[in-house]
């Protein structure tokens, strides 16, 4: 039992160094910056990591737009993270504008905070509970969110208690 209680303290402070090497701050594309240790208050987050010319991040964010809303009333921080370069990142702000996504819009132009989460490609999207640890990850377009809704599920209701 003694070396069960060793191994499982070792694994939450591992877990938790490594949630706390993450800390990030990104441009926010309507101006300032979010630091997701300063700006997420303590609320879960999902990180959306697309960029302008990427065609299934925008066949994404399309499909789950009442998805993405419907979580952001509920408490979790919607982090759109456009991983455009500096030739094509000015295009983000008009084209969240055009769709009427009201999400936080971030700048990750060097892919700096996709790596950070073992991204190598997009459409990419983590979901981190309230102490910034990730939870949850797909890669590749979304076409199913019934797994991603059920962990947003559990960590909303969690952060309501």
């Amino acid at each position: 039992m003694k070396q069960l209680l060793a191994i499982l303290s070792c694994f939450i402070i591992l877990t938790s160094a490594h949630a706390a090497g993450r800390n990030w701050t990104l441009a926010n594309v309507n101006g300032g910056d979010f630091s997701i240790t300063n700006d997420n208050g303590g609320r879960p987050s999902l990180l959306v990591f697309w960029a302008t010319w990427c065609k299934p991040c925008k066949a994404e964010l399309d499909a789950m737009k009442g998805t993405l809303d419907d979580l952001n009333k509920r408490g979790m921080n919607v982090l759109l993270v456009a991983e455009d370069n500096q030739k094509s990142k000015s295009r983000v702000k008009p084209f969240l504008d055009t769709k009427g996504y009201g999400w936080t819009a971030l700048h990750d132009p060097d892919g700096e905070v996709l790596k950070l989460y073992g991204g190598t490609s997009i459409p990419f999207t983590v979901m981190l509970d309230k102490d910034g640890a990730p939870v949850f990850e797909n890669r590749g377009e979304m076409k199913d969110p019934t797994a991603m809704l059920a962990k947003a599920n559990q960590l909303i209701e969690s952060a309501g208690e």
